[in-house]
């Protein structure tokens, strides 16, 4: 049953997390399991430490969704008008495919927001020492969205120049969505995304 549901086609990011953890000779689903186990406590963690409390403002939460879901739309208009999207829901099962939409806007949104631009930014800080910070932060985002784009293709999707065009604007908006509005923000927005091509496709 397992192999079945993970037949979807993979992405970059989906190729790159499953066989770092097959090398290692573990399970992904009890590996990627645990995982988001391990990061929800460390956010937990980190809201009692800097703030005192685990108290959920759902107001807040409410707007952030209403947002998440407007920077959504606009993602998927400009994508949809292209006819290109950044996923694909090949796998029948509806619950499966939203489940998917959901992990995978957290941590795509992880490895080449997060990580990727953080990383590419102090490069471009250590090798460039005279650039200043928004030619740091341009090209950062350059290379970030360069790179969502090019892991699309790790996976089992031919290479094709109008694909690349697609995602690299989408790492663009993202990137520019990450660092104006926070990783909430835009994992949310990815993940509504997600859904929105699930729902087109289907």
């Amino acid at each position: 049953m397992r192999d079945t549901e993970f037949s979807y086609i993979k992405n970059g990011a989906d190729v790159l997390i499953e066989n770092a953890i097959s090398t290692l000779g573990f399970d992904i689903f009890y590996v990627v399991s645990t995982l988001f186990l391990f990061i929800f406590l460390g956010i937990a963690y980190y809201q009692k430490k800097e703030y005192d409390s685990f108290k959920i403002h759902k107001s807040y939460l409410f707007i952030m969704l209403v947002e998440s879901f407007f920077y959504a739309l606009i993602l998927f208009f400009i994508l949809g008008s292209m006819s290109l999207y950044l996923m694909d829901s090949s796998v029948e099962n509806m619950y499966f495919n939203l489940i998917l939409s959901l992990g995978a806007g957290i941590y795509e949104e992880l490895i080449f927001r997060v990580f990727s631009l953080y990383i590419f930014y102090q490069l471009m800080k250590f090798i460039f020492k005279s650039m200043s910070d928004f030619s740091s932060l341009f090209f950062t985002l350059i290379l970030s969205a360069i790179l969502f784009s090019l892991f699309h293709f790790t996976g089992t999707e031919v290479f094709t120049q109008n694909a690349f065009t697609v995602r690299f604007i989408a790492g663009i908006l993202l990137g520019f969505l990450y660092i104006s509005r926070g990783f909430g923000i835009t994992a949310i927005a990815h993940s509504f995304y997600d859904i929105f091509v699930i729902f087109q496709l289907t």
